[in-house]
């Protein structure tokens, strides 16, 4: 009976000492002891074969013989020479391996590149559409303002009402007119006290109600930006200069006379600021 010792057993399933045991204990295979070397633990041939068959793995053919009856001072440079299987075993085992190792590689590239195309989405989206709360703001504005008179005709809500007035009109104060970009393509324009206008975007009405504001903020599909009227000699002038800030860099722009403030126009200089912004 030829005996191989565990340590061949490993290099011949390509498995640490570890998960060979592991192997014998689930597949209820005794180990036997070497006949010249007590402490040496070995398997069988046919033990072997079959734990390589049971996880798929492969022995050389012929299997390396160890020698039981050699001289006991010899074991070592015998059982050297016995452990490595031939040249093309190892060969074929260490492309195998390589290719395992290549393909390991292939799927890490992959899922780190997909992980970086999903932040870059998720950083592009969170630019693109900054503006979600303003509406929302400047929507519930007018119903807010319409709720006011029922505390004066209810004499028993009047301290509610003492108690959010000092706080509410003032965040309305602050608030800028608004021309956004809805979901559905089309452009809202949006005053702080009245709510939504009902504006033709570039038509004689819309030119007017522009030349009547002061400040605006623009939230079209290309980008956003605040805008102001010019000021000369200490007065305001139809003449309005853009402005915004990314992350830590800002940009001003001219923005032309109040006649020139189309949609097309706005919207290519939303392009424009973002572009210089995100630009190295």
């Amino acid at each position: 009976m030829t005996l191989l010792p565990l340590t061949d057993c490993c290099l011949l399933l390509g498995v640490d000492p570890k998960t060979l045991r592991l192997w014998l204990t689930a597949a209820h295979i005794p180990w036997t002891a070497h006949p010249n070397d007590a402490r040496l633990k070995c398997l069988t041939q046919p033990q072997l074969a079959h734990l390589a068959h049971l996880h798929g793995r492969f022995l050389p053919d012929p299997l390396p013989a160890s020698a039981p009856l050699a001289p006991p001072a010899e074991p070592p440079v015998t059982t050297a020479c016995a452990s490595s299987p031939p040249d093309a075993d190892l060969r074929r085992l260490f492309t195998h391996l390589q290719t395992q190792i290549a393909t390991l590689q292939e799927q890490v590239t992959h899922l780190a590149l997909t992980l970086l195309r999903e932040r870059e989405w998720r950083w592009e989206a969170g630019l693109s559409y900054p503006q979600a709360p303003l509406p929302s703001s400047a929507t519930n504005t007018p119903v807010a303002r319409r709720s006011r008179p029922s505390p004066l005709n209810e004499p028993a809500p009047k301290p509610a009402a003492t108690e959010s007035s000092p706080t509410r009109p003032r965040s309305r104060s602050r608030a800028l007119p608004l021309i956004e970009y809805g979901a559905d393509g089309s452009y809202l324009a949006i005053c702080p006290t009245q709510g939504v206008l009902s504006l033709t975007p570039d038509s004689p009405e819309w030119f007017d109600w522009l030349a009547s504001l002061t400040a605006f903020t623009f939230q079209g599909a290309n980008g956003r930006f605040s805008t102001t009227r010019k000021m000369r000699q200490g007065q305001r002038v139809q003449a309005w200069s853009a402005y915004r800030s990314l992350h830590g860099r800002s940009c001003t722009l001219y923005l032309g006379v109040t006649r020139h403030l189309t949609l097309a126009h706005l919207e290519e200089m939303a392009t424009t600021i973002y572009a210089r912004l995100t630009t190295s």
